[in-house]
């Protein structure tokens, strides 16, 4: 087990939002000419559901490796491209591994960003039980990665978990080991010494504001260092980001953004593990920020001792960083510490 305490760094980050469906390419034209953008529609396990997908891979790029493909997905309320690929002074943590020679996708489980959302999502929230629970969010996730694997003939691919989506990617890997060439986990969700929330919602879905989705998530955090480490700038961009996902939550007074609740409802709350990290084949790191209360270290630390059949398992905790530490300003240290991971799998 590693503890990384590498000093921040100050990164460029992007968001890019370009149209188009299965076939369609273009340069990024705010990544630069060095990055291209992808973006699809496939269909979830689910009638009626498509999900959202986005690539992004070096322009001229031929050859497909399972070394240099990576998928990502989100946590439990922000949608992949509102944390993964935020636009924070021109450069997404996509576009940083796409610059350095990535096949980088995205995806969206159902009722998340661009992904169909349930009707239940737009119905009365009483109506219907909770949506997208763990168990449909891997089913979307591994419609996503077989997608990929038939797209660029490979039979494994990287994995990026942040959050909830640890859990989901965990998950995946868990339940198909033969397909994963590494696991990155990110603020991991795991198996709390008590229920955090001891009586789920039985309710379809919740609703949430900005203040309150980022005191969340960067729980921990000392009072006099919140705006150092997540400028003015950085959270104005990221409420944007946020309003254009939802226009209609955007105009209401108050806003009010909604979210399925399935992640609330199972056991990635709870005093339970949420899957058999024992089960796991792949090469596995398990990175978390040193101000990060919302999971906090015992979790990551719980979850390092059950990789027993890992072959690599590191953990990194990254100073001055939070739940939140993919859009703070020490996110370089983040982004380096995956990077070398990943690139030790060639």
């Amino acid at each position: 087990m590693s503890l990384a305490k590498t000093l921040p760094l100050f990164p460029l980050l992007a968001l890019l939002s370009l149209g188009g469906l299965l076939g369609f390419a273009a340069p990024a034209a705010l990544a630069g000419p060095r990055v291209v953008v992808e973006e699809f529609r496939i269909a979830s396990p689910a009638p009626g559901i498509e999900l959202f997908l986005r690539n992004k891979r070096p322009a001229g790029l031929k050859k497909f490796t399972p070394e240099r493909t990576v998928l990502y997905v989100h946590g439990a309320t922000l949608a992949s491209e509102l944390v993964f690929d935020l636009p924070i002074g021109g450069r997404s943590w996509a576009d940083d591994l796409a610059e350095q020679g990535w096949d980088v996708w995205l995806v969206d489980v159902r009722g998340y960003g661009r992904s169909t959302w349930p009707a239940a999502l737009q119905q009365p929230a009483e109506a219907n039980p909770p949506v997208a629970t763990t168990a449909e969010a891997v089913a979307d996730f591994a419609a996503a990665a077989d997608f990929i694997r038939a797209k660029r003939k490979l039979e494994r691919l990287q994995l990026i978990g942040w959050s909830w989506g640890a859990v989901i990617a965990g998950s995946y890997a868990a339940a198909q080991p033969r397909t994963v060439d590494a696991l990155v986990l990110v603020a991991p969700l795991w198996a709390f010494d008590t229920p955090v929330i001891p009586n789920p919602p039985q309710k379809a879905w919740q609703e949430w504001n900005l203040a309150d989705s980022r005191s969340r998530i960067q729980k921990g955090v000392p009072a006099d260092q919140t705006s150092l480490i997540l400028p003015p700038e950085t959270v104005a961009l990221w409420e944007k980001a946020v309003r254009e996902s939802q226009p209609e939550a955007a105009r209401q007074t108050p806003e009010r953004f909604r979210s399925p609740t399935g992640v609330l409802h199972d056991v990635s709350w709870r005093a339970q593990a949420p899957y058999d990290a024992g089960a796991i084949t792949a090469p596995t790191l398990i990175v978390r920020g040193e101000w990060d209360e919302l999971t906090p270290r015992s979790l990551s630390q719980n979850l390092f001792a059950q990789l027993k059949n890992a072959p690599v398992r590191q953990l990194s905790e990254l100073p001055r960083l939070s739940h939140f530490l993919i859009a703070e300003t020490g996110r370089d240290s983040l982004f380096r510490e995956v990077r070398s991971f990943l690139k030790s799998r060639r």
